[in-house]
């Protein structure tokens, strides 16, 4: 039996691009200028950072169970209706979520 060689084509061939001409403005400067310029460390322009390296003090947010709210929200809800007091689930429930947010908040972490 004969072998098939295995076709192998050639490598691309390397044809240098060419470079766009300047344009012939006078703002457009010679490179030795502008080399000399960036060794010197001088720029005719002033760069301003538009950010802060200070660090932004970070609240997260407690994670407060379902169930903790819930409990909470059942008491509310006792309290008003044994005082007479008007509302109705919704503002029991958001009631409850903001003083749990709140106890989170006032306790210092724990340390596992």
């Amino acid at each position: 039996m004969a072998t098939k060689k295995p076709k192998t084509t050639p490598p691309p061939s390397k044809t240098p691009r060419k470079k766009a001409a300047p344009k012939a403005s006078s703002d457009v400067k010679p490179k030795a200028a502008l080399r000399k310029k960036r060794a010197s460390g001088k720029s005719s322009s002033k760069l301003t950072p538009s950010f802060t390296l200070e660090p932004k003090a970070v609240t997260s947010e407690p994670v407060i169970p379902h169930d903790d709210i819930s409990l909470r929200a059942y008491f509310i809800a006792e309290r008003r209706q044994k005082m007479g007091w008007p509302g109705d689930s919704v503002t029991d429930w958001a009631d409850a979520v903001s003083q749990l947010r709140a106890e989170a908040l006032e306790k210092p972490l724990k340390k596992r």
